[in-house]
């Protein structure tokens, strides 16, 4: 499929060989027949050409393909987009190859059974968003990835990764652009870098189940924008009683952790329609008004003394 049919005099087509190579390391799968010599491979499927009939982009999405990526990708070197999307067949490495791309915005390799680790070659590219949801990534998070100078997006989550989150994994977040960080469900550790603390726009942070530990009181803050927050599922142990709440937040999860203190007054006034605060040390009574009301008790539960509606009555004079 092209996006322009127009193409400039004496074009030799330098993506058609590279596009075949791709093919062939591919193994020759059924998805790719119509990829053929002797054709316009503007109109082939899942490759998109720009009107001078480079290669921009490549899509592949619940296809039948059993084999490795190919490393003639980091061939196409006008390709700013790879969306390579729930194909279980698909296994062993990124290529290091990729690092080739310096045009490359978007990297998208999503539910496959890749595995290996994350190539550390992608800092080389100009990448701005990348999702590796859900494959069988090993290793660290590259904190080479930290001098993208445009990365405002980063999915690993569903993976198997280790070590420390990268303190400017993503960064630079403005109100058109917040950032999004989403790690849950791996084997990561240490503490959340505080610099995350000082980026005022953020849409969502989701770190759940991990082996995250310490203090991640510096994601709230009146004047934070973040939508959706995810602590879940750690070791983290800081005090809640009197943070105040991002004033954007709509999803919070601080369920099943080591957090102390009491529910904070801030609470009632915040825009919060999901709330998980089980599985704590809180104690003290739950504030009401607001949207208080919508919360049930299995918000709660399993905390240290909490009490007040949805829960039990507070004893008189104390808790």
């Amino acid at each position: 499929m092209s996006l322009s049919s127009q193409s400039p005099q004496g074009n030799s087509d330098p993506d058609l060989p590279t596009l075949l190579k791709i093919k062939t390391q591919f193994g020759n799968p059924a998805a790719l027949a119509e990829w053929q010599p002797g054709t316009d491979h503007c109109g082939w499927p899942y490759a998109y050409c720009n009107q001078y009939r480079r290669v921009v982009a490549l899509f592949l999405e619940n296809v039948s393909i059993t084999s490795t990526l190919p490393p003639a990708i980091g061939e196409l070197d006008q390709l700013r987009t790879i969306n390579i999307v729930n194909i279980p067949g698909l296994h062993g490495p990124i290529p290091d190859s990729l690092g080739k791309l310096a045009h490359l915005s978007i990297l998208n390799v999503m539910v496959t059974s890749v595995s290996g680790s994350i190539p550390a070659s992608l800092s080389r590219t100009n990448l701005s968003s990348v999702s590796f949801f859900g494959n069988k990534l090993t290793g660290r998070i590259p904190t080479s990835l930290e001098k993208l100078p445009h990365l405002t997006f980063f999915d690993a989550a569903n993976n198997d990764l280790v070590g420390t989150i990268p303190p400017r994994l993503v960064h630079g977040g403005t109100p058109d652009r917040p950032l999004g960080l989403k790690l849950s469900n791996n084997r990561l550790s240490g503490t959340i870098p505080w610099l995350y603390g000082i980026e005022r726009y953020i849409m969502e942070f989701k770190v759940a189940n991990n082996q995250l530990a310490g203090d991640a009181s510096f994601l709230f803050g009146r004047r934070k924008t973040v939508d959706d927050l995810d602590l879940s599922g750690n070791r983290l142990r800081f005090n809640l009683t009197g943070l105040e709440m991002p004033r954007d937040l709509l999803f919070l999860n601080l369920s099943h952790s080591r957090i102390y203190g009491g529910v904070p007054a801030s609470l009632p006034e915040s825009r919060v329609v999901t709330l998980d605060l089980s599985y704590n040390e809180l104690c003290g009574e739950i504030p009401a008004g607001g949207r208080m009301g919508w919360f049930k008790a299995e918000a709660y539960g399993h905390n240290k003394c909490l009490c007040g509606t949805p829960l039990p009555p507070c004893a008189s004079g104390h808790y």
